[in-house]
């Protein structure tokens, strides 16, 4: 059978490259849309990669111009020469240029694509790798040929944006729209709530709750009725489930795994699953520990039906398919995958994420700069906020709850007092006052 022919559309080359040629169209335009690499035949790839660096310059651009910088490379009888030039600029058009342009790079994609496909097929054959890491490495590499050929973004006015929102009254009262409450009336009069899109990123020391803090979020939404998938990649479902359960009954935890529990405190445990069995609280573990396979699991999720709320326990368990170079750039990769998951899935994806060693050395709070392997995270994240468990005696079972960062409103701090057995963060009643930690920060 012979071998079919990449997609590739000369024409549009040839009309693109004319209408450089005849000033017709700004290379600032052109190279916005495409790139040289985009472009099929070799000869037409060296012109656009002259006429690029021409354009950089702030030179010239015309059929001399271009010959000269061609036969300076000694390029110019691969490229037909000047003779070629000449053809292409008569071929020049003045308008409907950006179909050409979209034609040519939507051709590059589908042809890329054909590439990549194949040498996924290679290395599947030699399966020199794993499946899941093989696929991962598709799944990014495919991900970014469809960013490529995502429609262009549209420009519009004021009047369009409001007009698009629901009218003047709807666009300035944005928040009558609820977004997910978390279970701490304190916490949430800083916050508002959990939004569509948010990243938020859980900061804590290991043992001081924050694998507690996510899943007292996840019962409380899904016993809202909300629709929610919790990833641990510490714990298995059904340790995380125990735990879970003992924080809805108030039961000790430590009773339960040594089967020494009373009557009232077994129970009220069976209350507590058959109320959660009847809610949309999914737990997965049994998961390759990557930002793509979340992502697969949530897409299925949301083709099937309904996704309000995403938990991931934690960020530094996760990896990159293939490794980097250093850790720093793979926190920093898989960072901005989790922010590009919350905005793809229109749901808050809140992160538990480990602290550096520094907070405890120093006898401090904790601050951005603690967040561990890598500051991509505090960039990335909408919300950061950060556990701190006071080691004075005369404050034991508080629990600090420090908003570190909030992109649409206040940082701030919120008292909780955690309770350990049963692995519960409450709100104080009454209140502590909060000014001694905000004074302290």
């Amino acid at each position: 059978m012979p071998e079919r022919p990449l997609p590739c559309s000369p024409e549009a080359e040839r009309l693109i490259l004319g209408s450089l040629l005849a000033g017709h169209l700004d290379p600032a335009q052109a190279l916005a849309v495409v790139a040289a690499e985009d472009f099929h035949l070799e000869a037409h790839r060296k012109i656009v990669a002259v006429i690029a660096e021409l354009a950089a310059r702030g030179g010239a651009i015309n059929r001399v111009t271009v010959y000269n910088e061609l036969r300076a490379r000694n390029w110019h009888e691969s490229c037909g020469g000047l003779s070629y030039l000449a053809e292409l600029q008569g071929d020049g058009l003045a308008v409907n240029l950006d179909s050409y342009l979209r034609l040519i790079r939507d051709k590059a994609v589908l042809r890329k694509t054909i590439v990549a496909c194949e040498k996924l097929a290679q290395e599947c054959y030699l399966a020199s790798e794993a499946p899941a890491e093989l696929l991962g490495k598709a799944e990014k590499l495919l991900r970014e040929l469809a960013d490529r050929a995502a429609p262009d973004g549209k420009l519009r006015g004021v009047a369009e944006i409001v007009e698009a929102a629901g009218g003047v009254d709807r666009f300035l009262r944005p928040d009558l729209e609820e977004g997910i409450l978390t279970p701490w009336p304190a916490l949430n009069r800083l916050i508002g709530s959990l939004r569509a899109c948010q990243f938020v990123v859980v900061g804590a020391r290991p043992g001081t709750g924050k694998t507690a803090f996510l899943a007292q979020i996840a019962t409380q939404a899904a016993l809202k009725g909300r629709y929610v998938a919790l990833f641990s990649f510490e714990m298995s479902d059904a340790e995380l489930l125990r735990r879970t359960l003992c924080c809805v009954a108030g039961v000790d935890q430590h009773k339960l795994r040594l089967n020494r529990c009373m009557l009232s405190e077994r129970e009220g445990l069976v209350r507590a699953l058959n109320t959660l069995n009847n809610t949309e609280l999914k737990i997965c573990y049994d998961l390759p520990p990557t930002v793509s396979a979340v992502r697969s699991v949530c897409r299925r999720r949301r083709a099937e039906g309904r996704l309000d709320l995403v938990l991931v326990d934690y960020l530094q368990l996760l990896k990159v398919p293939g490794g980097r170079e250093n850790r720093n750039q793979e926190i920093s990769e898989i960072s901005r995958d989790l922010k590009l998951l919350a905005v793809e899935l229109q749901v808050p994806v809140v992160v538990a994420a480990q602290l550096n060693r520094l907070p405890e050395t120093e006898n401090r709070r904790p601050v951005l700069s603690d967040l561990r392997d890598s500051g991509a995270i505090e960039q990335d994240a909408d919300i950061v906020i950060m556990l701190h468990r006071p080691t004075d005696p005369l404050k034991s079972g508080e629990a600090e709850v420090l908003v570190r960062k909030h992109r649409n409103g206040p940082v701030g701090a919120v008292i909780l007092r955690f309770h350990a057995p049963t692995c519960r963060f409450e709100e104080p009643a009454p209140e502590r006052e909060y000014a001694e930690v905000c004074r302290d920060n």
